[in-house]
């Protein structure tokens, strides 16, 4: 039952994931929805894989809760490594050229099967005297919360607030270059904010050349030049805006060669 509930889930999410990629202007409120959907079935899931592994309503309390702070401290980190997993997915479609480009199937998949994965490495601390992998768990955990609280704007009970942003998607960003590591160690940034300009400038140099993934990266990369200190809430902000403004790119043939976006700036966020 829950094997075809888990197949189930994935077609929905598969299947939304191709509607939002034939989409020509991708809406804020829709994708913010399709995230939290994502997550928390990913999040859901394991909660259901883990509550017939414990006993007891203290220990399925501490499953229910756990899942939730496990699902609060990842979700910018997943949502980052499962739109990296979709620029993968980009890549290895244009180099067949046999098959579409997919994104948003990708993507969503990702991030379901990310969260089922963190709350179940999680969980299994409640049931298994086997911790050989605990460290690294541990270790995740702990970056992940570094990742996610940057400043004293991020002590929020949930991960996203974007349902509503204001600012239409901008004109393409070329990306220039890998800004991130040079920022690091600056005197300005505590170390949260080191932590996550590592991770950045890292993910940077791993995303491959793609239609889509260009534009993701190149907004990205602008909107850090702009503003060179900011929340992690706000990054997770710029992130929506990215992803809006790349729609077009969708199996895209060419990249556009202009600059002119570059040059005029990049315009400041509205919430």
């Amino acid at each position: 039952m829950w094997a075809k509930s888990a197949w189930l889930a994935a077609l929905i999410l598969g299947a939304l994931g191709l509607g939002f990629d034939h989409l020509a202007r991708l809406n804020q409120a829709p994708l913010f929805l399709a995230f939290q959907l994502a997550s928390l079935t990913g999040t859901g899931f394991a909660v259901t894989s883990l509550w017939g592994k414990v006993q007891g309503p203290v220990l399925r309390a501490v499953v229910v809760v756990g899942a939730f702070i496990v699902w609060r401290v990842s979700y910018f980190p997943i949502m980052v490594f499962a739109g990296w997993v979709a620029t993968l997915g980009e890549w290895v479609a244009v180099q067949l050229d046999v098959v579409p480009v997919v994104i948003y199937p990708t993507f969503f998949l990702a991030m379901a099967l990310m969260n089922w994965a963190a709350v179940m490495a999680g969980g299994r601390l409640l049931y298994t005297k086997k911790l050989r992998w605990a460290p690294l768990a541990v270790s995740a955990f702990a970056i992940a919360c570094l990742v996610s609280f940057t400043s004293s704007e991020d002590w929020t009970v949930l991960p996203d607030y974007n349902f509503a942003i204001t600012q239409p998607a901008p004109a393409y960003f070329p990306p220039v270059g890998n800004p991130y590591y040079e920022a690091v160690g600056r005197p300005q940034y505590n170390l949260a904010e080191d932590v996550l300009l590592f991770a950045s400038g890292a993910m940077y140099s791993f995303i491959p050349s793609g239609p889509w993934s260009s534009a993701v990266k190149g907004y990205l990369e602008q909107a850090f030049r702009d503003m060179p200190k900011a929340s992690s809430a706000r990054r997770v902000t710029e992130h929506y805006v990215a992803f809006r403004s790349a729609q077009s790119f969708i199996n895209a043939p060419v990249l556009p060669q202009s600059r002119n976006a570059v040059l005029a700036g990049s315009p400041g966020l509205r919430r």
